[in-house]
């Protein structure tokens, strides 16, 4: 993939010419991602545009079409937190057990039958809602993580119960969810979501061959799901591809309309695995099938009335500095990490991502620890990121894939955000195109290359 050229400081100008088998830098995507502002252009107007930028281009039309893209937004920007107490997602591991043995677990590794008392959790919930800490965005509370979330169900049943006491008086706004992998849930559970508004998330493969094979216990998992849809309880499917599923994904939307027609919406997700992808070809063979088979299978939901989605591949709804903000995440362990991915003292990297501890029933954060955490893998601090079109959606990458995956596989990762991003700025433009005039945006670009009037 070319290059993008950077008209100026957060101002890119993508060629896309080779989506109609021309010269890429025949036709741009011009985007500007701090004000949302995507157009396409030809060379002549991105070479115009970068003489108004040094001057040697007085024409004010032509300026005025760039101040456009110059101009400050309304696009809310996510920035790095200066300290702990400005976070607001909460993410609480129960335990480390787990009835599954997923062959991409990134947990597996920190296995023990340590469950994390109340009183540690009591400390957190206290923090939020019983310190006088002023709220500047909704708390996003979520049970995940180390082990599955509902083999502790009466902890968490109790600590629901505490937050809501806590904030009887109150006005703080908060979400509570809960991540499992589904084979646990019962209809006294779904009495208790329902009741009390929790959301659920169920990571499931939807093929039958796939679920025994990468997680096991199809048979309970989708009696599971259909006794929530026959309850009409709201609740999400996410599936996550290894290479061997990567193929699947429009099997899978015909899976969901004839088995589960209920269904109406999925997230597909990348792994993060890195004994799965023996080399950084393996890897990126990998996200370009991911990437052409996730379009084919959002076109064949949306025609079929199934919503599929996927933050690793439709970021424009993200603009951040930092790909995780940063968030609370309170270990069995009563430790606080910066990651739920990374949460047991039997796992390589946990000094790496700690950074504060519930002592004597109070919540504790190492300032200087949490700044180090945040400091890394941001935008700013990488060379990679500087002059990447695709930097304030991608935010620099996960911090536990760079610790995961060496420099060579890293630029893979690279590569794919921005393989990613330009198709999804070029539907929004197509998508647009087709609004205002019915037509197919490809069509109309090929029919003026035609004529050389590109």
């Amino acid at each position: 993939m070319s290059h993008q050229l950077k008209i100026e400081k957060d101002v890119y100008a993508i060629p896309v010419g080779d989506m109609w088998n021309v010269d890429a830098d025949r036709l741009y995507i011009l985007y500007s991602p701090l004000n949302g502002r995507i157009s396409l252009a030809s060379q002549d107007t991105v070479i115009a545009f970068q003489a108004c930028v040094s001057g040697e281009n007085q024409n004010k039309a032509m300026q005025d079409a760039l101040s456009a893209f110059q101009a400050k937004g309304t696009v809310p920007v996510h920035y790095l937190p200066n300290t702990p107490h400005e976070l607001y997602q909460i993410d609480i591991l129960a335990n480390y057990t787990c009835n599954f043995k997923c062959i991409y677990c990134y947990s597996a590794e920190g296995r023990s039958k340590k469950q994390i008392e109340f009183d540690k959790i009591k400390a957190v919930i206290d923090y939020l809602f019983c310190s006088g800490k002023e709220q500047k965005n909704p708390y996003i509370i979520n049970f995940s993580g180390g082990g599955e979330p509902l083999l502790s169900f009466d902890l968490i049943k109790r600590t629901v119960n505490y937050i809501e006491q806590v904030n009887q008086d109150k006005n703080y706004i908060y979400n509570i969810g809960l991540v499992t992998n589904g084979s646990l849930i019962t209809p006294e559970i779904i009495d208790f979501f329902q009741e009390h508004k929790i959301d659920m998330a169920v990571s499931f493969e939807i093929l039958e061959r796939l679920q025994n094979k990468e997680r096991g216990s199809y048979d309970k998992v989708s009696a599971n799901i259909d006794m929530m849809l026959n309850r009409g309880y709201p609740f999400g499917i996410r599936t996550t591809f290894t290479p061997e599923s990567v193929t699947c994904m429009c099997e899978m939307i015909d899976e969901l309309a004839t088995r589960f027609p209920k269904l109406k919406r999925v997230v597909y997700d990348t792994v993060l695995a890195p004994s799965l992808f023996d080399s950084p070809e393996d890897l990126r063979k990998y996200y370009d099938t991911f990437l052409d088979e996730y379009w084919k299978a959002k076109q064949k939901g949306a025609e079929m009335g199934i919503a599929v989605e996927s933050i690793a591949v439709e970021m424009l709804s993200m603009v951040r500095d930092r790909t995780c903000e940063g968030k609370i995440v309170l270990t069995p362990m009563g430790t606080i990490s910066s990651c739920a991915r990374v949460s047991s003292p039997l796992e390589e990297r946990y000094e790496d991502y700690i950074y504060g501890e519930v002592k004597d029933n109070v919540l504790n954060f190492d300032q200087q620890r949490f700044a180090n955490i945040i400091s890394q893998n941001n935008i700013y601090s990488q060379p990679m990121c500087e002059e990447c079109f695709a930097r304030w959606n991608c935010g620099g990458g996960c911090r536990l894939f760079h610790h995961s995956f060496n420099q060579e596989y890293e630029a893979v990762r690279c590569d794919f955000v921005r393989k990613a991003l330009k198709r999804q700025l070029f539907k929004v433009l197509s998508d647009n195109f087709h609004k205002s005039s019915g037509g197919d945006l490809t069509e109309f670009i090929l029919n003026k290359l035609s004529k050389n009037e590109i």
